[in-house]
C-alpha cells in the first residue's frame, strides 16, 4: 500500500561509515515518490520517505577516506524513527568493533524498543552485532567477515550467501550482503513500504541490476584471522601446495601424529572449516582462478585441481558457489572484460 504519510528513515553515520553506501542509500529512498514523478511522467510528486542523516552528534564528521559529512542531526534529537540503517563500514576485518560509539548502541536498542524497523548494509551488520541485536538471529553481511563473526560475534547465524535477510519478530531486523548489495536492502524498504509499483520505478530509474543471485560466486577464500597453533598452520601450508593430492586429510592426521578426531577438533577451532572442507575450499578458488582465464576447459580444470570425476566437479563447485563453472567462466572470465580495453 502506498504511504499516506513519509515514512522516517535514519541513516546512521559515523567515523568508519563508507561513503558511497551512505549516499547510494540516501539518494535511492529520497527520490522515491519524486524522481519518477518530477523526470518521466510529469505526476504530483509525494516523497514516500523522510530520510534524514544521523549521527551521534550533529557535529560534522570525518568519514573513511576523508570525506566530510555534515548530520541533519544528532541521534539526542531523534525521539522516533520508522526506520535505522546503519550504512556499511571500511574497517578491517580482523578487529570487533569494541570502540564503537556506546551512545549509538544504546539508541539502536532503544530504537529497536520503540517499534523501529533496524537494517544494516554490509558491513554494518557488526555494529548490529555489537550491540548484541543479532545473538541467536540469522544475518548477512560482507564475505571476507566470517572470521570476524565467527570468533567475536559467534552467536549470529550467518547466511553469507543470501543477499538479503530478514529476521526477528516480524522481520523487523533486516541485513544486506556486501557492498552494492545496499541496492537490495532499499528495494526492500521501497516494496515493503509503498508497494511493487514504486519498486519498478526506482529500479528503471536509477537502472539498479537484478541482483538475484547469490553472493557465493563473488566470495574469495580469505586469508583468515590469524591463529596461534602452528600444527595446523603447517596443515595450511601444506595444502595450499598439495591440494589436488588424492587423500590429502589423511596425509594431513599422519603428518600431525593425531588421532582424526582430535586433528579435526583443532583444524576447526583454529580455520573455521573441517579439513575436508577447507581442501575444497582451497581447491575451488584455483578452479575459479583457472576458469577466468582460457588456457583449459572445465573438465581439465577440475582434474588440475583434484577431482577425477568432471560430474563431481561441477556439482560441487555450484554448490559452493551458486552458480556452475560455465556461468562463472561467462560472468569473472577474461573476455567478458575486454570491452573495457578501448582500442585506439
Amino acid at each position: 500500500m502506498v504511504s499516506q504519510k513519509a515514512v522516517s528513515i535514519s541513516i546512521v553515520v559515523s567515523p568508519e561509515t563508507s561513503p558511497s553506501t551512505l549516499f547510494g542509500l540516501f539518494d535511492v529512498l529520497s527520490s522515491v515518490g519524486i524522481g519518477w514523478e518530477k523526470y518521466v511522467t510529469g505526476e504530483p510528486e509525494m516523497p514516500q520517505f523522510n530520510v534524514k542523516i544521523v549521527a551521534a552528534s550533529s557535529d560534522p564528521v570525518e568519514c573513511s577516506g576523508n570525506v566530510l559529512v555534515t548530520p541533519h542531526l544528532g541521534i539526542d534529537e531523534v525521539d522516533q524513527t520508522d526506520v535505522v540503517i546503519v550504512a556499511s563500514l571500511l574497517v578491517p576485518a580482523s578487529i570487533p568493533l569494541k570502540d564503537y560509539d556506546q551512545n549509538t548502541l544504546k539508541w539502536l536498542r532503544e530504537q529497536q524498543s520503540h517499534g523501529a524497523i533496524i537494517a544494516s548494509a554490509c558491513t554494518g551488520a557488526l555494529v548490529l552485532a555489537q550491540a548484541g541485536m543479532l545473538d541467536g538471529l540469522e544475518a548477512t553481511s560482507h564475505w571476507a567477515y566470517r572470521d570476524l563473526f565467527r570468533i567475536h560475534y559467534p552467536g549470529v547465524r550467518l547466511r553469507l550467501g543470501q543477499n538479503l535477510v530478514g529476521t526477528g519478530h516480524n522481520n523487523k531486523i533486516v541485513t544486506s550482503g556486501g557492498t552494492t548489495a545496499w541496492q537490495e536492502l532499499a528495494l526492500h524498504l521501497i516494496t515493503r513500504y509503498c508497494g511493487i509499483e514504486y519498486t519498478v520505478r526506482s529500479v528503471r530509474f536509477w537502472l539498479i541490476p537484478d541482483r538475484e543471485e547469490n553472493q557465493g560466486q563473488y566470495a574469495a577464500m580469505p586469508l583468515g584471522i590469524p591463529h596461534n597453533d602452528a600444527l595446523i598452520e603447517r596443515s595450511q601450508l601444506w595444502v595450499a601446495d598439495h591440494y589436488a593430492d588424492p587423500n590429502p586429510v589423511t596425509t594431513l592426521i599422519d603428518q600431525s601424529g593425531l588421532p582424526p578426531t582430535t586433528f579435526s577438533r583443532r583444524f576447526k577451532r583454529a580455520t573455521g572449516y573441517n579439513p575436508m572442507d577447507y581442501v575444497h575450499a582451497t581447491r575451488m578458488e584455483h578452479a575459479k582462478d583457472l576458469l577466468t582465464k582460457e588456457a583449459h576447459n572445465i573438465d581439465e580444470i577440475g582434474f588440475l585441481v583434484g577431482y577425477e570425476d568432471p560430474a563431481s566437479f561441477r556439482r560441487l563447485f555450484k554448490r559452493k558457489s551458486g552458480i556452475s563453472p560455465s556461468h562463472y567462466r561467462r560472468r569473472f572470465g577474461h573476455y567478458r572484460f575486454a570491452r573495457y580495453e578501448l582500442k585506439s
